[in-house]
Formats: C-alpha cells, structure tokens, sequence
C-alpha cells in the first residue's frame, strides 16, 4: 500500500506546555496501560482505582484490558516532539536481555512496541515524541529540572518529580473532588466512609451494607458514581426500580473490594466514598481545553461522546464549522474550570463534560477528566481535516478479528486521502481480536456516520 502524505498537527501538547513557560519544554510525559500492575502493588498503596468493578462479563473484561493497553498511544497522539516514557509491562517477562541493547533492529521489538511505534510513524517527524519504554519505574531516568505529566497518579512514580502533586492530582480527578469543588454540577450527595481501614472484616461488611443502603433513599432517575471512574466504567445510571435494585446487588458483591484497598496512606483522599448525583436531562458536550501555567484556557475542542449499549465510552464526534460558536457558548464555564484547576495547582490538559438542562439552560458539569481526554486529538486534527473539505470528524474504539495489515488494506484509499487515521492499534494476546482507535472525517454528518457504519461492518465480516 502507498503511504500516505505524513500527518501535521495544528499544535501539539509540546506547544501547549512551552507556550508561556520555556521550562515546560522539560516536561515528560509517562504514561501507562490503565491495569497497569504496579497500580495495586501492596496492600499499602496509596492511589487506588475502582473503575473495573463492574467488569464481570468476561468478553467485556477482555475488550476493557485491550483497551486499557491502547491508552499511552492514543492518549499520545497528539503529545508532540517531547520526551514520552511508556511504562512496558511486559519486558520484565517477555523480552531477552539481548533485545534490551541500544542496537536492537526493529524486527526484534515486541508486537506491541511496533504496534506503538507504527501509529506514531503517521506524524511529520518533528511532532512525533521521543518514545522510550522503561520495564521498571526505577529504571526512569530524566533530564535534569525535568517534571512528569500523568494521566492518572500511581504510587510507582511517587519518588519523580511531578507537574502537579500527585495527592492534588487524584483528588481533582475524583467525582467526589468534583461534587465538592463548587462549580456548578446536579445536585449530588457524597456518601463517605467512616472506615480508616479495612482489618475488620465484620465492620467492612456492614460498612458495605450502610453505604450501598443510601441508594434507597433518592428518587430516580439519579447516577451512582464511584470515586474514580474512567471511560464509563464504575458510573451506573439509575432510572427504573429494576436498575436500582441490579446496582445494590452488584455493589453489595463487590464494594467491600473497594473498601479493602482504603488503609491509613490513603484515607485521607477519600478513595471509597460514592456520589449519588440527579439525573439531568439536555444536551451534553465533551470540552477539552489547556490551562496554562498562568491559569489561562486554550479552547482545543467541543465534541459530542459516543457510547455502547453498556454505557461504556467508545469515541466522540466533532463538528469544526460549529467550533468557534461552542467556544463561545461555553467561555464563561471553561473559565471557571480553569480557575479552579489553577488555583490547586494544576497546568496541562482537562475534559469537561457539560450538560445543559432541558428545563433551565443551566450548564452544569457532570465529569471533569484533568487529563488529555479521548477526543482532545480531534483539536490539534482540525487543519489536516478541514484542508480536505472534510468538516465533521469522530473517533471509535473497536475490536477487529483481523490483522492491521488487512485492515489497513482494506482502507487504503481513505487513508492515503488523509480521511481515515489509525490512532491506536493493541494486538490481543488471550484472543484472536485486535483494538483499535479509528479517526475518520467527512463532508457531512450523514456520510460520516455511514463512515462508521462501514468500519463496524469491518469488524463483523473482515
């Protein structure tokens, strides 16, 4: 297949840190498959996460672990010529010594290396990071002065310099960090525990049945959220009395394995409480932006979410004509978050989901992800679209059961004409199913969702 033209980003992370702090240009960016297993290396650690509780299906737990080791290319796409450190969870098991030298050829790295290496090829060169993977944290090296940038913090890292303290970082991460920061969000009730740890296994069990109990008490439709929530995972939506009573049982089963992670490092950042927030109806957007160092918004994009049958996030849409009248729709609330994030310290990239209330027009948060998000690459992506006449734009996420390379095949015009973007790829190593992330873009909504259509048919019949 001929290659197609190189990608050029509008701007890219590295832009956005150097922009009014030549310092930033030492930033490192780590990153990291979600399930990561230093994430629970003790019973002690620190920075907990709950967002897999609900994965008892066994389908679903596969896709979610493909998807997860997709997160540092994706997440990555738009990082720019800045150094990028991946975590590689598989070298301490599955690589030789030999391959570990400075003078390994390319043939030799590991699928999932290549896999990374090849979604990166894509970029001119000078937006392309300068990638190294580390098979243990204490193997990290950085440049003098340098400071890394997370996408969730983990207690591997501690001992690193960080943009933003990693305590201060998980608290403005967690939807009870969000309940209680007065932005404007739906009414919410934190549900604490009154636990400091979990030795007691009588006390941890009625403290299960007194949290999941608050449930009974408000009136539906209402969302049940768990503290630290990603991609759908760990958030229930209640409407019916049916949905009420699934979302006790589940909880009932499996919170006490959230309550078993609190100890006396981590009480104190609230890792196991709920929020029970009311169920607001209207339009919702997804606003990615950067807050500078002195605390300024950049506006990068405002796109719709997409979603599965199981509620789970698969990817987003955006259209670029309506871009300039959506930053300005929501200026004053993109405002406040960046405030708000300033003010505890934090510079780098932020989500917002926003829904406007059908009856009010208020516009209240209802997620704030102070990370790069899934569709902040569709900003940087802008030009490289719209030059080609191709206005509206989304990203999936899917599982294929052929190889890249057919897909590829497959495909091969629509990427050698710059409207189709392989921006994740995970081989699966228990299944014959492969991951990946699929940026496309087209004239109109119409022909980009017959788009869609087309790469889903991919997945059924390739």
């Amino acid at each position: 297949m001929d290659r197609a033209v190189p990608i050029t980003l509008d701007y890219t992370l590295r832009d956005l840190y150097s922009d009014n702090d030549e310092d930033d240009l030492k930033t490192t960016l780590i990153y990291y498959p979600l399930q990561f297993g230093y994430m629970h290396e003790s019973p002690s650690a620190k920075y907990v996460y709950g967002y897999t509780l609900q994965s008892d299906d066994e389908k679903a737990a596969s896709s979610f672990a493909m998807a997860a080791n997709m997160v540092p290319q994706r997440y990555a796409f738009s990082a720019g010529q800045m150094p990028l450190i991946i975590l590689d969870f598989h070298s301490s098991n599955k690589r030789k010594e030999a391959n570990r030298k400075a003078c390994q050829i390319i043939d030799e790295l590991p699928a999932y290396q290549l896999d990374i290496r090849r979604t990166f090829s894509q970029l001119i060169p000078n937006q392309q990071p300068t990638l190294t993977f580390a098979n243990s944290p204490e193997s990290i090296s950085l440049a003098s002065g340098a400071r890394i940038a997370v996408l969730l913090p983990t207690d591997c890292l501690s001992h690193l310099p960080h943009v933003v303290h990693p305590e201060t970082h998980y608290e403005i991460l967690s939807k009870r960090g969000l309940a209680l920061s007065g932005l404007p969000t739906p009414p919410s009730q934190v549900i604490d525990t009154g636990l400091i740890d979990s030795d007691n296994p009588v006390l941890l069990k009625e403290e299960v049945a007194r949290m999941v109990e608050s449930i009974d008490q408000r009136q539906v439709p209402f969302v049940v959220k768990l503290p630290q929530s990603i991609s759908g995972m760990g958030t229930f939506m209640i409407t019916t009395e049916v949905e009420r009573g699934r979302v006790k049982t589940l909880l009932t089963e499996q919170f006490g394995m959230m309550l078993r992670q609190l100890n006396r490092s981590n009480h104190h950042l609230y890792p196991c409480s709920m929020v029970l927030q009311d169920f607001v109806t209207g339009p919702v957007v997804a606003l990615s932006l950067f807050i500078t160092k002195t605390g300024q918004p950049r506006f990068i994009a405002c796109c719709k979410q997409r979603f599965d049958e199981q509620g789970h996030w698969i990817g987003g849409l955006i259209s670029y004509r309506q871009q300039a009248k959506l930053r300005e729709t929501f200026a004053v609330i993109m405002q406040m978050v960046a405030d708000f994030l300033h003010s505890k310290g934090y510079h780098g990239p932020a989500g917002v989901d926003i829904v406007t209330d059908d009856r009010s027009g208020e516009q209240l948060i209802i997620d704030l992800n102070v990370r790069v998000t899934g569709t902040f690459h569709l900003g940087p992506l802008t030009g490289h679209f719209t030059k080609r006449g191709l206005f509206e734009a989304g990203m999936t996420t899917v599982d294929f059961p052929c190889s890249r390379e057919k897909f590829e095949q497959m495909f091969a015009d629509e990427i050698r004409n710059g409207s189709l973007i392989v921006s994740g790829w995970v081989h699966g190593e228990s299944s014959q199913l492969n991951h990946a992330a699929i940026t496309i873009g087209a004239r109109e909504p119409d022909e980009l969702e017959e788009y869609f259509r087309r790469i889903k048919a991919a997945t059924l019949h390739s």
